[in-house]
Parts: C-alpha cells; sequence; structure tokens
C-alpha cells in the first residue's frame, strides 16, 4: 500500500503542476477532481471488456464468461476505485498531520500548506472524515457532505449502470448490477477517508462515468447472427431415457446427419440433427405397472355425463351392448387426420351424443401402452376449454369401428370451427376477444400441466372455437406418429414450426414454458392474421427460423398485449412468465376495461 500511496502522490502532484491556475479551492483539490476522472473510467473500461467480450460469445454466458463479467464489475467498480480512495486519503491525511510524503517534494508540501478560499489546501483535503462531515450542528459541512458525498455518488451510479446495461444489450442483463451496487458500497467504505479528497474524488468519478457512456457506446452491440447462433446453441444435450429395442428403427433406415462441412450453415445442422433424433416420451403422470409377464387387455376408460361437481372419471369394464351384436358407434362422416390417424364424427349410443373418434395406430405393445398412458393422464383434467377424453378401446371391440385399427380414443365433439379459419374468413380479434381466449386456453394448458401432461401442438388450428363462442383446446400430442405432416421428415413430431418454441426446434425437450411459448404464438396469430415469425413455404424453412430464432416480425404493433407477447414468447424459457401469471394480468387487464373473462369469442362460429 505505500507503494500505491507513493504513485497516487506522484499522480496528484503531476496534476496540480498541469494545473497552473489556483481557483477556489485551490489547484490542489482541483488535481484530485481530474484524479477522479480517471477512477470513473475503472468501471468503463470492465464495461468495454464486457461488451467485447459479447461481440464473440452472444447472449448465452457459459459459467467462464459469467465468472469474468461479474469480475469486470466488482474489480472496475468497485475493488480499484476503492484503494485509490484510500490511498488518496493517507496522502492528504498525512500532509494535515505535518508529515512527509513519498511522492511529494518539500516545495509541494509547502504549496499545499498555501490558503486560496478560507482555509488551508491540507488542511481542506485531509482534515476531518467523511462520518464527522454529516455533523447537523455544523451545516454548511453538511450541506456540503449531501452534495458531494451522496449527490455525486448516486450521479455516478446511474451512469455506471447505463454503461453495464449498454454492455449487456441483446442478452440477459443480470450483470448489470455487478456494475453499480459496487460503486454504491464504496461510499460505505470510504467513511474513515477525508472528506476534502473524498468529495473531490466523486466528483471526477461522476464526470468520467458520464464519459464513459459515450466510450461504450462507439463498441456496439453483439452481431444479430452471433446473438442468433448463441440462443439456438443448445446446452448439454439431455440424457435420453433406455428405450425398447423395439421402438429404435432399423439402422439402415436411419439416415444419418450430413457432415457440417465449412459450407453448411448453422441452420442446415440444427435441421438435420432435428430431423435424425430418437423420438422422447409422452410427459404424463406415472402410472404403477402390474407386475405379471403378461399384461389383461386394456380396459376402457369411461367417466359420468359432464357437470360442474360430477364425480371423477375411472376406469371401468364396458357395458354389454344394447343387443346382441348391436353397435354402439355410428360413425356419421369423417372429419380430418391427425398425427396418428383419422378422426371421425360418431354417435355413441352409450352416451347418447355425438363424439369425436380418433383412431390410434399402435404398432408395437410399447407404442399402445404409453397411448394407454396418455389417456389415463387426460381423462383427468376437466376444464370447460379444454377438450375431454371420454373412452379407449381397441376398434375390433365394437362392429360400428370397423372401418378403423388399432386404439380407438373417444372424445368430446365440439361444433364449431378452427380459430385459424375464424382469423381467415372474419379477420383478425380484437383485443378483448384476443384476451378471453388467451385466459381460457391458459386456464386449460395450466389444468392439464397440473396433471403432467404437455400439449406439444398448441396452434389456431388446434383452437375450436363453439356455436356459443368458447373456445376449446384439442388434439393433445398422444403418441404422435413418427413422419406427421406438420414437419414432414423423420423424427417426434412436436409441433409445427412456425409455432414451435426456439428450445424445442433446437432439440431441447419441451416444457410447460414451450406450451406457453405457443399459445402466446396463436393468440399473436389471431391479432395479426400471421405467424410471429412471419409464414414460410415449408416445413424445413419454418423449422431453421425456430431454431435460430428469427426475430418476432409479426407482432400486433398497436395492441395491448404487445408488452405481454413479448415476454411470453422470450427466447429463455426462464424469462417467460407462467400461465398463472399471464391468466391473471389478462384477467385484471379485462376487468379494468369493464369486459368479463368468460365472455364468447364472437359471434356464433360456422359448423364444421
Amino acid at each position: 500500500m505505500d507503494a500505491l500511496t507513493a504513485l497516487v502522490a506522484g499522480l496528484v502532484a503531476s496534476l496540480r503542476t498541469a494545473l497552473a491556475a489556483d481557483v477556489c479551492p485551490g489547484g490542489w483539490p482541483w488535481a484530485v477532481t481530474v484524479l477522479g476522472i480517471g477512477v470513473g473510467l475503472l468501471p468503463t473500461a470492465g464495461a468495454v471488456l464486457v461488451a467485447v467480450l459479447r461481440k464473440r460469445i452472444g447472449s448465452r454466458y457459459g459459467a467462464g464468461e459469467s465468472v469474468l463479467i461479474v469480475l469486470a464489475g466488482v474489480v472496475g467498480a468497485g475493488l480499484l476505485p476503492l484503494a485509490v480512495f484510500n490511498a488518496t486519503g493517507r496522502v492528504f491525511r498525512a500532509v494535515a498531520l505535518g508529515r512527509e510524503v513519498d511522492g511529494l517534494t518539500s516545495d509541494q508540501l509547502a504549496d499545499l500548506g498555501t490558503t486560496v478560499c478560507f482555509t488551508p489546501q491540507s488542511a481542506y483535503l485531509g482534515g476531518y472524515t467523511v462520518a464527522a462531515a454529516f455533523d447537523p450542528s455544523y451545516p454548511v459541512r453538511f450541506g456540503l457532505a449531501v452534495v458531494l458525498l451522496v449527490g455525486f455518488p448516486l450521479v455516478a451510479a446511474v451512469c455506471v449502470a447505463t454503461q453495464a446495461r449498454l454492455a449487456l444489450r441483446r442478452g440477459p442483463s443480470w450483470p448489470a448490477k455487478f456494475f453499480w451496487v459496487p460503486l454504491l458500497v464504496l461510499t460505505l467504505l470510504t467513511g474513515r477517508t477525508p472528506a476534502g479528497s473524498t468529495g473531490h474524488l466523486w466528483i471526477g468519478v461522476a464526470i468520467g462515468a458520464f464519459l464513459g457512456i459515450a466510450v461504450v457506446l462507439t463498441v456496439g452491440t453483439p452481431p444479430r447472427e452471433v446473438v442468433r447462433r448463441s440462443l439456438a446453441a443448445p446446452a448439454p444435450a439431455p440424457r435420453q431415457p433406455p428405450r425398447m429395442e423395439s421402438m429404435r428403427p432399423p439402422v439402415a433406415a436411419r439416415r444419418p446427419p450430413a457432415p457440417a462441412g465449412p459450407q453448411t450453415s448453422l441452420a442446415d445442422r440444427l435441421a438435420r440433427r432435428f430431423a435424425a433424433r430418437q423420438p422422447e416420451p409422452p410427459v404424463v403422470i406415472p402410472q404403477p405397472r402390474t407386475a405379471s409377464a403378461h399384461q389383461p387387455p386394456p380396459r376402457p376408460l369411461a367417466q359420468s355425463p359432464r357437470g360442474p361437481s360430477g364425480p371423477r372419471p375411472t376406469l371401468v369394464a364396458p357395458s354389454p351392448p344394447a343387443g346382441a351384436g348391436a353397435p354402439r358407434f355410428r360413425l356419421i362422416r369423417r372429419l380430418g387426420s391427425g398425427g396418428f390417424g383419422r378422426v371421425w364424427l360418431a354417435h355413441d349410443a352409450r352416451l347418447g351424443h355425438p363424439v369425436a373418434l380418433k383412431a390410434a395406430h399402435a404398432p408395437d405393445p410399447e407404442t399402445e401402452e404409453r397411448i394407454r398412458r396418455e389417456a389415463r393422464a387426460l381423462v383427468a383434467v376437466r376444464h370447460p376449454h379444454c377438450v375431454r377424453i371420454h373412452d379407449l378401446l381397441p376398434a375390433t371391440a365394437d362392429p360400428g369401428l370397423r372401418e378403423l385399427d388399432g386404439l380407438v380414443i373417444v372424445m368430446e365433439y365440439v361444433e364449431g370451427a378452427p380459430l385459424g379459419d375464424l382469423v381467415r374468413t372474419r379477420g383478425p380479434l380484437d383485443d378483448i376477444t384476443a384476451a378471453r381466449v388467451w385466459v381460457g386456453l391458459a386456464g386449460a394448458l395450466g389444468a392439464a400441466h397440473s396433471r403432467g401432461v404437455l400439449h406439444r401442438d398448441v396452434k389456431p388450428g388446434n383452437v375450436v372455437v363453439d356455436q356459443a363462442g368458447l373456445a376449446h383446446l384439442i388434439d393433445f400430442g398422444i403418441a404422435r406418429k413418427t413422419g406427421d405432416s406438420t414437419l414432414t421428415m423423420a423424427g417426434f413430431v412436436l409441433g409445427t414450426p412456425d409455432f414451435l418454441a426456439p428450445e424445442v426446434a433446437c432439440g431441447e425437450r419441451a416444457t410447460p414454458a414451450s406450451d406457453s411459448w405457443q399459445l402466446a404464438a396463436t393468440i399473436s396469430y389471431a391479432l395479426t392474421g400471421h405467424p410471429p415469425r412471419g409464414g414460410h413455404p415449408d416445413a424445413v424453412s419454418g423449422l431453421r427460423a425456430a431454431a435460430t430464432g428469427a426475430p418476432l416480425s409479426h407482432l400486433p404493433p398497436r395492441s395491448a398485449h404487445l408488452n405481454l407477447l413479448r415476454a411470453a414468447m422470450d427466447t429463455d424459457p426462464r424469462r417467460r412468465p407462467q400461465l398463472r401469471a399471464v391468466q391473471s394480468t389478462l384477467e385484471e387487464w379485462l376487468r379494468r376495461a369493464g369486459k368479463r373473462p368468460d365472455g364468447p369469442v364472437g359471434a356464433g362460429a360456422p359448423a364444421r
């Protein structure tokens, strides 16, 4: 510390020589102020280091990068300024006590003893301490202390915080506090230093921190391509659970990803890797397995008629048909094709009303068991905006299902139109209507997530608006097969690319935050008529845009929900608000607008 004290004394003496004019309170105090400007640029050096580093690493901070960024802030804005403040205080305290100081000549010591305003410069700079300056019995001293030792530190902290936020643009901003917090802590750690020298140092620090903003601005922001690449690069791939050999496709049938040569783009490599990935298991509530090696025939799922307080659905044995060979189901018309088979409208004689039948083809016992597990989990989901499952049975169990094969899922039939068709035929929704849809579907997803079930394919086509204007979430991803047309490529289908969350497109496992992203993308489409990343001519280009974190270029600019949409579609799943928070925010917004959250989406939708 003696060497540092001598160095600081020499620096102040050199600055005093350069400042020939003796302006009140004297040349030495203003020399200390100029030294403070240099101290104020120390946090700027740390911010510049961070800005330069982020031009290489983008917006994903690993452990090493995080430690380096934190050290840049703590050292540049805390430790180094503290060392200079203490060394400067020791210099002028020694001069005030009449001691010799290394780095100052006898002529300079004599110059320090001269009086420019009201007191010798040595006494002004090295007299009472910072703590003693806040004595209300000396009003003038107290007022100066508030201005110099409180006001200027706050200004400096604001400027340093601005520098840090500029250095962290287009990325996580949490390291910013490691710049301005140490600078504020400095005001507490300098309580025993002389008030005069410390006050003039703070004047210089505030000036230097303000000038440092322009310095950080000249460095610029990380290129968008670097940011996208860093966000698209997944963390270490999650360990895949062990799989049955029967579930693995033959080696010859799998297309290995092409080698990433110098001409292969990152997006192409991500698309190939997504295409070659193994199917991930369904996300369901664990069900107990029987110990017997031979599984009994599957028992159908059934539940009591729908009601607000009806009994919980249970597994029951099928009731006998009304007559010998009398079919339970009568197929009416085909509604379409899902990811795992055909979808039919049928009349259920047991329930006494129309139902939707989905034929889930199971190529092996393992897939059949997966379908049963997810159906058991979904039958427990009870929400007015979520289509319910009534039953699960093999197609061979009923003569009316002879046109189907595999397992048949009996679901609630919603007579209405998909949200995507309504937007295309009637135009985008207004903010009130969109908020009601968002609230209802967020509640439906929340109910499913509480049962351990993910949807994994939330999109406008999977939202049906019934005749009463109520939006329903349909088509949960039960046992989707390889080669689903929504991606037109090998691999397990996790959603339509234009509405796919970035982390899922990069190969990471789907989570509730992924469903939340897709729901926000669906609402954005309802408000604009376009997917949030814009449309793409084919599935591969849509997947490439999702995997590289393409900007959200088609958000509704005049919507009251714009900020909430941006937050819900953040590229980082950890920063997205939870569905319950989104639902509460929208309900409060509707109440302030004088509207009911459970109102209809619109006039009766045309039947499909």
